[in-house]
């Protein structure tokens, strides 16, 4: 910007040289900027005409006495409805987190309590029904699964069971057809698992049977 531009307010209220105020006229002809000022300044002088020096040189109007107290309340107002709202929205939000909270607890115990119940039914044992005398008995747990049954059958030998008998597990679906499921040996006067599986889904069992070699069975579930 030009030195000159500076000179505004200065050409305004006369108080230029003759030789400055010639060159900031000149001045003025190509500078829109500078003549836009003294547009907005040129009411200035009558402005300045309307006060008088007593206005400017005296003491300025009285303060009232409850000016200070009144805004030192209004601020304290302020500052205390602002506490007032962080504090609330603080509550709500803690609020919405203990019930958020208090249905997660609520909601796990049951789903565990479901899950608990589904697998004990799933697991319970069958008792298995002797079809033939022997040194065997047993129950049998059918574990539904994604996919087929997992079978878990409990043995009880008796002192003079055979060790050289196998036995075989045979699977009966609702349709009469049988599978075979797992063989293992006799352990005199044990007590013995023998966990197996199926590809049968465990609602599509009708019967599990204990067999010998020779196809008899000795031991069955269901009718």
């Amino acid at each position: 910007m030009n030195d000159v531009c500076h000179n505004d307010a200065a050409y305004v209220l006369g108080a230029l040289s003759p030789v400055d105020r010639q060159a900031y006229e000149l001045h003025l002809r190509d500078c829109p900027d500078c003549r836009a000022c003294v547009q907005r300044l040129a009411g200035m002088p009558g402005l300045l005409a309307l006060t008088t020096a007593e206005a400017v040189e005296g003491p300025g109007p009285q303060v009232p006495p409850t000016l200070l107290p009144g805004l030192i309340a209004r601020v304290g107002a302020d500052r205390r409805r602002r506490r007032w709202l962080i504090g609330g929205a603080l509550a709500a939000s803690m609020a919405i987190v203990a019930t958020l909270v208090s249905l997660l607890v609520l909601r796990a115990p049951t789903t565990a309590a479901t899950t608990t119940a589904a697998t004990t039914a799933a697991a319970e044992p069958l008792s298995m029904t002797q079809v033939l005398p022997g040194p065997m008995t047993a129950s049998v747990e059918l574990d539904a699964k994604k996919w087929g049954t997992a079978i878990t059958v409990d043995c009880k030998y008796a002192e003079y069971a055979d060790t050289s008998v196998s036995y075989d597990l045979a699977v009966i679906d609702i349709d009469g057809h049988v599978s075979q499921a797992g063989t293992w040996r006799a352990v005199a006067g044990a007590s013995m698992r023998v966990a197996t599986a199926t590809s049968v889904p465990r609602e599509h069992i009708a019967a599990v049977e204990v067999r010998l070699s020779n196809g008899r069975t000795i031991l069955r579930t269901g009718p």
